[in-house]
């Protein structure tokens, strides 16, 4: 029987009583459980934080059976006396007051009927607290209290502020047990997309451990490259033989497609556990991670944004920023960070900074794609057409084809999209064009002379494109050979073609264009 994949299971049990392939993660969560005692971890969604909670959930409550076969089951010193075990989601709440007050509820009386606690009609916080010790006081033993994406409802409310405000003063009294009922509690770990730094929902709490950035537990979500290697083994090489490549190249085509994440400067490179496993499932390069739940007012956040993109999608920013960013802070690049859209790309150990990018061809394509019909007013199945030819032209060094075409879907665009826009707009919208071609674009180019507008990569050619709004293409290409633009290319062994571009303010398009 052919490997088995857990798509839409994040149950430890299930996985493992029906025989799904399973990314041992039992020696890294036991390390963490055996540190200390309250913990807050960030990861983007759908990054296996949930299957991490349901691993903790049944080493808690004793279930060695479990644990066959895995690194903690072979371990001699564990302590698998069962303990109560706490356990909150808040994954599938609804972004409401009702929807808030449901899950909570839901949960205390659940817990209250198992420790025969008598219904009363306290708040949130004593209740919690009131079942924490019935379940001490009934099993003599502390209790786990593990609590499931505590900030999804703040996330998706965060554009409303009265009922942003509203939750917060819902949730802060139960995560504000942790301190209340301390004495009873073994272990703590809240999970989430933002960190709590500066949210005023933790400021009672001031032994929560935040291992986001922590090193040693960088690989305790997602799935590194040797643990892909090993337990997905067999769904790699039938993948590979679907395509008729070989392993090394089928390593090398999900890598592109679903690794790049770091999570601290000491990461090693962890693909997204969701959009792997989907891929060796269906057999197929899939890009379903940013269709699975973007919330619209990010992608008009993105849209809105008067920067170009690439300060937008491959920003620098040094630690102290870095580690003081929430999604609450109001700014684009922490937002985009903490739901990975971002993820940290480079490190420069002598300025203590961190190179922030797009983590991998997967996330670029959704990104790029989902944003596109919003600049061009074109639907998908049209740009996509467009998008097809444009390549080819590149390719086949047809420049004049490739600037028409370019000229006529620009020229398409609605007016109010680009009404009273500056070059910015312009650029932007080239560099999505370009991003969805799969070559290589370096928009705002850094030379030792100015920036390039946008530097084009090819298998063959370089294109290095400078844009005037309402200026000259003549002027565009002499500013080109003026401040020497091709410089940091000419030893690349590839023809290098420069071109000037004027856009019209008035036609909302190319006006003309000069190839030198």
């Amino acid at each position: 029987m052919s490997q088995r994949f857990p798509i839409g299971i994040e149950t430890f049990q299930d996985i493992i009583n029906d025989n799904y392939a399973y990314s041992d993660k039992t020696e890294v969560i036991y390390r963490l459980i055996r540190s200390g005692k309250y913990f807050f971890l960030s990861r983007p969604r759908r990054f296996g934080k949930s299957l991490m909670l349901s691993t903790m959930e049944a080493y808690f409550e004793g279930r060695r059976d479990l644990f066959d076969g895995l690194w903690l089951g072979s371990e001699e010193d564990v302590d698998w006396t069962p303990r109560p075990v706490f356990r909150m989601n808040f994954v599938s709440t609804s972004i409401s007051r009702e929807g808030v007050c449901n899950t909570i509820e839901n949960h205390l009386r659940d817990w209250e009927s198992k420790y025969g606690v008598v219904l009363t009609d306290l708040g949130f916080e004593q209740r919690f607290k009131n079942v924490i010790v019935a379940a001490y006081e009934a099993t003599g033993r502390k209790v786990a209290i593990l609590i499931d994406e505590y900030d999804k409802a703040l996330i998706n409310s965060r554009h409303n502020e009265e009922l942003h405000e509203e939750l917060k003063s819902i949730l802060k009294p139960i995560y504000s047990v942790l301190k209340a009922a301390d004495r009873y509690i073994e272990f703590g770990l809240l999970t989430g997309v933002s960190r709590f730094a500066k949210l005023s929902l933790f400021s009672d709490i001031n032994n929560l451990r935040d291992i986001s950035f922590d090193p040693k537990f960088c690989s305790i979500c997602g799935i590194t490259e040797e643990e892909m290697k090993h337990y997905f083994k067999e769904g790699i090489e039938n993948f590979a033989a679907i395509k008729k490549v070989s392993f090394d190249d089928m390593i090398l085509l999900l890598k592109d497609n679903y690794d790049g994440y770091h999570f601290s400067e000491n990461c090693p490179d962890i693909y997204n556990p969701f959009s792997l496993i989907d891929a060796l499932n269906a057999r197929q390069i899939n890009h379903k991670w940013f269709e699975s739940g973007t919330p619209t007012f990010l992608v008009e956040w993105i849209k809105s944004t008067e920067e170009d993109f690439e300060k937008v999608f491959n920003p620098m920013i040094d630690r102290h920023a870095l580690m003081g960013m929430t999604a609450y802070d109001g700014s684009l690049t922490s937002m985009l960070y903490q739901t990975g859209y971002l993820t940290i790309k480079g490190y420069d150990s002598e300025y203590d900074t961190f190179q922030l990018g797009v983590p991998n061809r997967e996330v670029e394509m959704g990104l790029y794609m989902y944003l596109l019909p919003l600049y061009s007013g074109k639907t998908s199945v049209d740009n996509s057409m467009t998008l097809i030819g444009l390549r080819k032209a590149l390719l086949d060094k047809d420049v004049d084809k490739f600037m028409r075409m370019l000229k006529s879907f620009l020229g398409a665009i609605p007016y109010q999209l680009t009404e009273d826009k500056r070059e910015i707009y312009y650029e932007n919208n080239l560099h999505l064009i370009f991003m969805l071609l799969g070559l290589k674009s370096r928009p705002e180019f850094m030379t030792s002379d100015g920036r390039i507008d946008i530097a084009l990569e090819t298998p063959k050619y370089i294109y290095i494109f400078e844009l005037k709004l309402n200026g000259t293409a003549e002027d565009a290409l002499n500013q080109i050979l003026e401040k020497q633009y091709d410089l940091p290319f000419q030893f690349e062994g590839k023809e290098i073609v420069r071109i000037g571009v004027d856009f019209s303010k008035e036609t909302r398009t190319i006006a003309n264009w000069v190839v030198g």
